[in-house]
């Protein structure tokens, strides 16, 4: 039905349009009712986050009308799971494990490409004499099974290792298996768990360090994603939150101590340093803005293409997925126009 609009609407709404013009693209009043929202992380208050931390500190997001709360995860916790199923709006993935999650009926798609690269790598001590996946044979090799593991089904499947030639092992949240001996192979972020085995007193001459980008598996790393039914019914809910996410990532991209700081105040565990979180912070941008071409935020099709594509070769996609399944620019284009 066509609704009949009169003058005087017509004359508010093009004044607020001649405002809003002249105005940064920010969000000028708090909307009128707040909208609760609940994000689910792949693993515990840390730097990797720490845009979100931020965006909730400074009180960006209830700028936009927007109570969130952020949920820790853990080696056991699945963000895909919680959203498919309802017990979250959005969440924080790998895009190589999203499109696992696509392609296996689950209706998800990521709304902003956070990580241009992914600082995904195996860790073995130089002296198990592992120095590639070939020698992974008979071996413990320890992964997050569920948030973080469709690159290494790839990376075994291309070096034709068959899974009962080694030793899968879930990975916990520590790395303390692995300097106690308890794992042959770990996996480990350049900006976290590598640093922690650093930091234990074990000198970087000492480790082999087991590369992706060295297979050709160099992938995009956490988006943060939606349903699809809530980027279709309600849109504008996706563009505040993804708005306010943004000025979090840039602010902590820009400020990397004051960000460390903030992401301190939400670990209620009280394990975590401010010397640890600030180097993690420093990786963390490199990883965000590894192109200065490309915002933050922004998907390349390209790049999902080469992800779905080398995931399917290596048969971690049963079937093959289009892009377009996987993510939409359609948000971040909506919270990044002037």
């Amino acid at each position: 039905m066509r609704h009949k609009i009169s003058f005087g609407v017509l004359l508010l709404a093009l004044t607020v349009g001649m405002l809003a013009a002249c105005t940064p693209a920010k969000p000028v009043e708090t909307p009128d009712e707040t909208q609760s929202v609940i994000l689910q992380l792949q693993w515990f208050p840390q730097a990797q986050f720490a845009g979100y931390y931020v965006a909730l500190e400074k009180g960006w997001y209830a700028e936009e009308g927007l109570d969130v709360t952020i949920r820790a995860g853990g080696p056991d916790i699945s963000p895909a799971t919680a959203v498919a199923g309802g017990n979250a709006d959005f969440g924080t993935y790998m895009l190589a494990d999203l499109a696992s999650a696509v392609q296996e009926g689950q209706p998800l798609i990521s709304i902003a490409q956070i990580q241009q690269q992914n600082g995904l790598l195996l860790l073995a001590f130089q002296s198990s004499g592992i120095d590639d996946p070939t020698d992974f044979l008979g071996k413990r090799v320890g992964v997050w099974l569920g948030s973080w593991d469709a690159q290494f089904r790839a990376l075994m499947t291309q070096q034709s290792i068959a899974d009962n030639q080694y030793q899968l092992v879930s990975q916990g949240f520590s790395m303390e298996a692995f300097l106690a001996g308890d794992l042959d192979v770990a996996s480990a972020m350049i900006y976290n768990e590598y640093h922690v085995v650093l930091e234990s007193g074990v000198a970087a001459n000492e480790l082999s360090i087991i590369d992706y980008a060295d297979y050709g598996l160099d992938f995009p790393g956490d988006t943060l994603f939606t349903t699809k039914a809530l980027v279709e019914q309600n849109p504008d809910l996706c563009e505040r939150m993804l708005r306010a996410s943004l000025r979090g990532w840039e602010y902590a991209v820009a400020n990397p101590e004051e960000a460390a700081d903030i992401v301190l105040k939400y670990d209620v565990t009280g394990t975590q340093t401010l010397e640890h979180q600030l180097s993690m912070m420093r990786e963390i941008a490199l990883l965000v803005k590894s192109s200065d071409i490309r915002p933050i935020g922004y998907t390349d099709r390209a790049d999902v293409l080469r992800v779905v594509d080398t995931l399917q070769r290596y048969g971690v996609l049963a079937s093959p997925v289009q892009p377009e399944e996987v993510y939409t620019n359609t948000i971040w284009e909506s919270a990044t126009s002037d």
